[in-house]
């Protein structure tokens, strides 16, 4: 039996062993694919979902792919449940990066806050992936999260301009020529850095059960 006649065979019993995996990872293809052609037809953003940024689904989608990879030894449900975490989590951290930025110079109205806390309550759900032994701060992790640091507060002291706008919101301090390629790239960027840091969360885990595995058929061994 070759490998292609042995991948075929497998997938049934793979289906009935991670049914949720399976269907969660045809979902974030079909979203993949779905924002792909939406892009490909000269759509930017997507009215329906507040001119959301039509590659903000896909980095969603990649995240919960990358998740369910990462954790195929653990269970059905762990591996989905860790990986919607991961991947709400990572919109929502934004968000409330995003939201908060707007207030730095001003109270930030009842409405506003009450929707900046939720937000931040669903960002630190990552904090349980750590407590598990799920994520980890990989050496990539921290280097992307640092250049998401720079990239915003160059953002901000450029006077923090948007793309809906093109105006800026604060002075600016940086003195910056922006064009609105150039702020759109910065605006992304940063949600790119943030994407990327939360990408390689995984890196440390799928190691912990490579090193795990290693040791179990060692001690087997012996």
């Amino acid at each position: 039996m070759n490998n292609e006649q042995r991948l075929i065979g497998s997938f049934p019993s793979l289906v009935v062993r991670r049914p949720l995996s399976i269907a969660v990872a045809a979902g974030g293809v079909l979203v993949i694919l779905a924002a792909l052609v939406f892009r490909i037809e000269g759509h930017m953003l997507i009215p329906g979902l507040e001119n959301m940024d039509t590659f903000t689904p896909v980095m969603i989608s990649i995240l919960i792919l990358r998740g369910l990879y990462s954790m195929r030894h653990d269970t059905d449900l762990q591996a989905v449940s860790m990986s919607l975490i991961a991947a709400l989590s990572f919109i929502f951290i934004y968000e409330a990066i995003y939201k908060l930025s707007f207030y730095i110079v001003r109270p930030m109205p009842p409405a506003e806050l009450r929707e900046f806390l939720i937000q931040c309550g669903i960002a630190l759900t990552a904090v349980s992936g750590f407590a598990f032994g799920k994520f980890h701060f990989s050496r990539w992790s921290r280097i992307f999260a640092a250049a998401f640091v720079v990239l915003y507060a160059f953002w901000m002291l450029s006077g923090y301009p948007q793309v809906n706008t093109s105006a800026n919101v604060y002075w600016t301090i940086i003195p910056v020529r922006y064009t609105w390629d150039m702020i759109y790239l910065v605006n992304r960027g940063t949600k790119v850095l943030v994407f990327l840091t939360y990408l390689f969360f995984y890196s440390g885990a799928t190691k912990a059960v490579q090193s795990s595995g290693v040791e179990q058929a060692a001690a087997a061994r012996s």
